[in-house]
């Protein structure tokens, strides 16, 4: 299991939230501007990936890879081998097992996201951290996660697509949570987040990790065949 320091220990409790600025190997920190680029190009052996793109005033861009798992080694390794999975163990009291995986390619101009806690929209598991590793550095410029104070043990009232409710959120204090590139960043599924647009000339890439208890199963291939499911229907 991972040690956290008693200050890192108050931090996750009370907020919900902890950033590791400097957790991963410095090999890896140096690849995981190639590794995404890598993901980002379709096709390849066995590709399982799911893109996704958006249109801005820029004009349209990826903005989304899920499900690289078995398309790239050295990925995989990072995510269900080693400290990753240990931290995510060690904040949920129990052994973890990645229910989903994706990298968000934020292009200059990219949309932000609503406020919203991930366990109003994660269907098949309750008890799960989020780990956010930064490719870029991620500043309130180029739409950073923010955290606003809540009840880490309920959901608060969401509207009709399963975000927060808007009188509700633009009444917290919202916090932006700088990431440098290669600097990892934990949160619970409780954790009020959103994230602004990326108003700056480059882009803000980042590899998001859901991670569930063990105790709640393997439901990562259920989580992709669901997700299938809503794409095909949506198209």
């Amino acid at each position: 299991m991972f040690i956290f320091t008693e200050t890192q220990r108050r931090h996750w409790t009370a907020h919900g939230w902890l950033l590791l600025s400097q957790c991963l190997a410095p090999e890896a920190v140096l690849a995981l501007s190639r590794w995404a680029e890598e993901m980002a190009v379709p096709g390849g052996h066995q590709d399982q990936r799911l893109l996704y793109y958006e249109h801005t005033g820029r004009g349209t861009s990826l903005c989304r890879v899920e499900r690289f798992l078995d398309d790239h080694i050295p990925l995989r390794s990072l995510i269900v081998e080693g400290l990753l999975p240990t931290i995510a163990s060690t904040l949920l009291g129990e052994r973890a097992l990645i229910y989903k995986e994706k990298i968000n390619y934020k292009r200059a101009g990219g949309v932000g996201y609503t406020p919203h806690q991930d366990a109003a929209v994660c269907r098949y598991v309750y008890h799960h951290v989020t780990c956010l590793v930064a490719v870029d550095d991620l500043t309130p410029d180029s739409g950073c996660l923010e955290f606003a104070p809540g009840d880490l043990d309920a959901l608060m009232p969401l509207n009709e697509v399963g975000c927060m409710d808007a009188k509700i959120a633009e009444a917290l204090a919202w916090t932006p949570v700088p990431v440098p590139a290669g600097g990892v960043l934990f949160f619970s599924s409780n954790a009020p987040h959103r994230s602004g647009p990326n108003q700056t000339a480059t882009q803000r890439r980042a590899i998001y990790l859901t991670y569930n208890a063990f105790s709640e199963g393997d439901l990562r291939q259920a989580y992709y065949v669901d997700r299938e499911r809503q794409l095909a229907e949506r198209a």
